[in-house]
């Protein structure tokens, strides 16, 4: 296997993440808890969907509370003192959030589509109950993966954190297995995009209907920012994958570790374009009056 000096610093990749992580880190705290206070305290109604977006708020919120942790990290250059296990901690923190947040946004395409598409089928498989059975199966199989992280001995003693990883790509079987899960997610959340918007365009052919030419702006806009945020990463993590493995020249290991580290970056912004995408559903929903409309999209 291809090897790089784990100690390297790239002083372009710390100030991305300052200027990527600090304002993803304080706009993404003030947006999910203003969608997290207005889902829990103004509408006051647990539906499947609140159910969902709910557990993606508090995704988003543990994903960006390992962001400082992160910085502090890549600042001290290998003089991690926090402690080896709460390294192990908040670095399962960010992996197992980024792709709770994934699987979390596949089951609410999922979820949207047989409401609108198989609406019948939708009252045997829809449910409050069903949402949160699938939520907690989803959180106990995203946590579990993280076990062995927990399982192997403690760090180096040279006190480094979120660096090395040399467990993780060794085989490959890790990160094969990460990107397994991006392309299923991916493949459902655009199947089911597509289908929904095909379907509110026929029903808004021939009439002027603002709120559901809304809807679709809306599923449309969570689908670019879902592929925008994580394809990047998901495509640098396989190229790098084949760099560590020498299927690639060796001399592109270190650009494509930066462009790993970039993307990595750009993927947290999808915890406040999350929030963004909240705001309009609740905004959407409380504007819209027709009841045929919240049926067509039951969304909260």
């Amino acid at each position: 296997m291809c090897s790089l000096n784990n100690t390297t610093e790239f002083e372009f990749v710390k100030t991305f993440q300052y200027v990527v992580h600090i304002p993803t880190f304080t706009m993404g705290l003030v947006f999910n808890s203003a969608a997290l206070w207005i889902l829990c305290f103004r509408l006051k109604n647990w539906t499947e969907s609140v159910i969902y977006m709910t557990n993606l708020i508090f995704s988003d919120v543990f994903l960006l509370f390992s962001l400082p942790f992160k910085m502090y990290a890549y600042q001290v250059e290998g003089k991690w003192h926090l402690g080896s296990r709460f390294c192990q901690f908040v670095e399962s923190l960010y992996f197992v959030n980024t792709y709770g947040t994934i699987l979390l946004i596949m089951l609410i395409s999922l979820d949207r589509y047989v409401a609108i598409k198989h609406p019948f089928l939708a009252r045997t498989l829809r449910s409050p109950k069903k949402a949160t059975i699938a939520c907690t199966v989803l959180w106990v199989c995203v946590w579990s993966a993280s076990i062995p992280n927990y399982l192997q001995n403690s760090p180096p003693n040279d006190g480094q954190c979120f660096s090395g990883f040399s467990d993780f790509w060794k085989g490959g079987a890790i990160p094969l297995s990460m990107l397994t899960v991006f392309l299923i997610a991916a493949s459902a959340v655009v199947f089911c995009s597509v289908r929904i918007v095909r379907t509110l365009r026929r029903v808004v052919e021939g009439r002027e209907d603002i709120n559901l030419s809304m809807s679709m702006k809306i599923i449309s806009s969570n689908l670019v920012t879902f592929l925008v945020c994580f394809t990047p990463y998901h495509v640098a993590l396989l190229l790098y994958l084949l760099a560590r493995n020498c299927l690639i020249a060796k001399d592109y290991l270190v650009s494509l570790r930066v462009f790993l580290q970039i993307c990595q970056c750009l993927a947290t912004t999808n915890c406040c374009l999350d929030a963004m995408y909240y705001y309009l559903i609740i905004k959407e929903f409380w504007k819209s009056k027709d009841k045929r409309i919240k049926q067509l999209f039951p969304t909260i």
